[in-house]
């Protein structure tokens, strides 16, 4: 996976302030196993999913393939769920923007659990509004249900109840290392000043 795209000097001004406040945080050292909204398995990290996936771009994609040097926020979702899926995106996005150099050691990866009409230019259409550096994957409904799964993340295949078309999504983010194995999970519902805070401290962790 190639890396990400530096974020834009306007964004990186405006998470300034941000970033004095985490920075300010974060020195009293305060432990990642501390933090209710996060679960800390670094000591007995998850296998990685040896689902086979493929990246909106068309190209092959495992979870070994995120990248060897940074760590990965997975997240699986859907592009037309109406809440949960554009809000912890967005919440990503922000704590990345307040976590500001922190931020270029790690990927974000977003997994669709409705492939079926997510096409590789919707998800990646959609992806774009939070931040072009943001991958898309995506996978026949039983590799991804299969993937999720092996993280812990229940999802069910996209079905239609009394003329509704349902879908679920993982409510968690994963912190993936750059061997694809899970060293932590986010809460679902985490905000993005929480996500921030823990930054800089994973990657001095894990990395």
């Amino acid at each position: 996976m190639t890396p990400r795209p530096l974020r834009s000097a306007r964004r990186r001004a405006a998470a300034a302030a941000a970033l004095l406040a985490l920075t300010t945080a974060c020195s009293a050292g305060a432990p990642v196993a501390d933090a209710e909204y996060y679960l800390d398995l670094s000591d007995d990290p998850m296998a990685a999913s040896t689902a086979e996936l493929t990246t909106v771009d068309g190209d092959a994609w495992t979870f070994a393939d995120v990248a060897d040097d940074r760590l990965t926020l997975l997240f699986f979702g859907y592009t037309s769920c109406p809440d949960v899926c554009p809000m912890t995106m967005a919440d990503i996005d922000v704590a990345l923007d307040q976590a500001g150099e922190t931020a270029e050691d790690f990927d974000v990866v977003m997994v669709s659990t409705d492939p079926a009409r997510d096409t590789d230019e919707q998800l990646r259409t959609w992806l774009d509004r939070f931040d072009p550096g943001f991958q898309g994957v995506r996978g026949d409904i039983d590799t991804t249900v299969g993937a999720a799964a092996d993280y812990g993340i229940a999802i069910e295949a996209p079905r239609e109840t009394e003329g509704e078309y349902l879908v679920t999504h993982g409510g968690r983010i994963v912190v993936l290392l750059p061997t694809g194995e899970a060293a932590g999970m986010f809460d679902e519902g985490a905000e993005a000043d929480q996500i921030a805070g823990l930054l800089p401290t994973l990657r001095d962790d894990l990395l």
